[in-house]
């Protein structure tokens, strides 16, 4: 159901070239503690994408090494998300996609 139309959507976006990324939740790998890792994959995934995306997160990143592995996600969320995007936006054409599967599985089960 949902899963599949996630997975297709970003199998799409991957195959022309969009700008944007997955990440996947699932319960049975709760214990690698995906909830921390959201942002720096995501981020990555736009950097991996986009040269001046790329750029602006390396200059955050020489500044502040540590946001790498924060459990601070709203810091992450700025800092590694929206930080870079606001100095990329110019140059980046389109629209950026992020698709999150089963946001409800991460973390504790209560």
């Amino acid at each position: 159901g949902k899963s599949a139309i996630a997975h297709t959507i970003s199998l799409w976006l991957k195959d022309t070239g969009g700008f944007g990324s997955c990440f996947c939740f699932a319960r049975d790998r709760q214990a690698e503690r995906r909830e921390e890792k959201i942002f720096t994959t995501i981020a990555r995934d736009l950097a991996d994408r986009d040269r001046t995306f790329r750029r602006a997160l390396a200059d955050i990143l020489a500044e502040d090494h540590s946001l790498k592995t924060t459990s601070d996600v709203t810091l992450q969320w700025e800092k590694l998300i929206l930080e870079p995007l606001s100095k990329a936006s110019s140059t980046i054409i389109g629209s950026m996609v992020v698709v999150i599967d089963a946001l409800d599985e991460s973390g504790a089960e209560q």
